[in-house]
């Protein structure tokens, strides 16, 4: 018989095997308390913005909670942002220029732009994610998570700390690859997943993986939004879930109102694959911006850390104050809303632990019935 409380559980202290990755650290306090572990994205953070949010997650949670960052390893080496803002072509940023002009952004309107090189793109240079997992090291969360790449030194770093490290994986070769380096949680993200993500559904996926790497628990994730999804996943022999998706539409979640009201009406078919963001696939909710960069004539997308670098409209998801400007000016169609094809299951907003009981007690239904 299936029981909801896994080994996962026992590794963590954690009452259930949910993970809910969120860039709102309310969300992140309000899993832990209800007893599941909430995941804080803390990519592009410099180390006074990460140490602020792990003393208010302290403040307001005694329970384990974990940071992400992204990893992705193609990135450079090292650079500052006008080094890199170099090798950007001339047509990218004329084009996003034309574009500031016609919707009336103030001149050089940016999000999070920073020298520090913590801020750089998705995920950095290759330098700058080191300096922000020698951060994390310091700050002694109980998790260390991977969204989108990993490397055995950032492993062995955290594991010198005694911090627990997931990684995220879309495909068999990507798991075996990060088991190798000890990794102690797989986390087997099918293709629905909201955010960057790969192109093998969660249903053949997840089995693929336990398979490959065995013992390392498994945590399945893409397309999970309630208990029949934590159910089938114990199923296919994950150890519990990675959410993300779901916890947009949460009551304590920043996001702004009107978007998550977006986000509650739209389907499946809402959530498009689009590399316009960051150079890299990734799926999110449909708007103006990616059917702008759809339209013919428009620059060829740069691979990553480059393509996110010169773009007057990205991640607005994690800066509030963005939101808050686009909403202003009247462009919530062009807002950038990472989120998964699990949205067509999101139909109303609710306290974040509301949302984890609820998740809770149906699979219990399942899994005891």
């Amino acid at each position: 018989m299936l029981r909801l409380q896994t080994e996962i559980c026992d590794m963590l202290g954690i009452k259930y095997p949910v993970f809910a990755f969120s860039h709102s650290r309310d969300v992140t306090a309000a899993v832990s308390n209800g007893g599941g572990i909430g995941v804080l994205g803390v990519t592009g953070m410099t180390r006074d913005e990460m140490r602020a949010e792990v003393e208010w997650l302290r403040k307001h949670t005694d329970k384990p909670f974990g940071l992400d960052l992204l990893l992705p390893q193609a990135n450079p080496e090292k650079g500052s942002h006008e080094e890199l803002m170099a090798k950007i072509p001339r047509e990218n940023i004329e084009f996003m220029e034309n574009l500031r002009k016609e919707l009336g952004l103030p001149d050089g309107y940016v999000f999070k732009r920073s020298d520090d090189t913590m801020n750089l793109g998705t995920g950095g240079t290759l330098t700058s994610q080191m300096e922000q997992v020698d951060a994390i090291c310091e700050f002694q969360p109980d998790v260390f998570a991977g969204g989108l790449g990993m490397n055995p030194e950032a492993v062995a770093k955290c594991h010198e700390a005694g911090i627990k490290v997931v990684s995220l994986v879309g495909n068999v070769r990507q798991a075996r690859r990060v088991a190798g380096w000890g990794v102690d949680i797989i986390v087997a993200q099918g293709t629905e997943a909201g955010g960057h993500t790969g192109r093998i559904g969660t249903m053949i996926l997840v089995p693929l993986v336990v398979d490959a790497v065995k013992p390392i628990p498994v945590l399945a994730a893409g397309g999970i939004g309630d208990g029949r999804g934590l159910a089938a996943s114990l199923a296919l022999g994950a150890k519990g879930i990675w959410t993300g998706t779901l916890w947009l539409t949460a009551h304590e979640h920043t996001l702004v109102e009107c978007v998550k009201d977006k986000l509650v009406g739209a389907t499946e078919e809402d959530a498009v694959l689009t590399k316009v963001y960051s150079g890299k696939m990734r799926r999110s909710l449909r708007n103006k911006f990616i059917e702008y960069w759809e339209q013919p004539g428009a620059p060829k997308i740069l691979p990553a850390p480059y393509q996110n670098l010169y773009l007057p409209m990205q991640n607005t998801f994690t800066t509030e104050d963005a939101d808050r400007t686009l909403e202003k000016l009247g462009l919530l169609d062009w807002i950038s809303t990472p989120g998964g094809q699990v949205m067509g299951l999101i139909r109303e907003t609710k306290p974040a632990g509301q949302i984890l009981h609820d998740m809770v007690s149906q699979a219990k239904d399942i899994l005891e019935g």
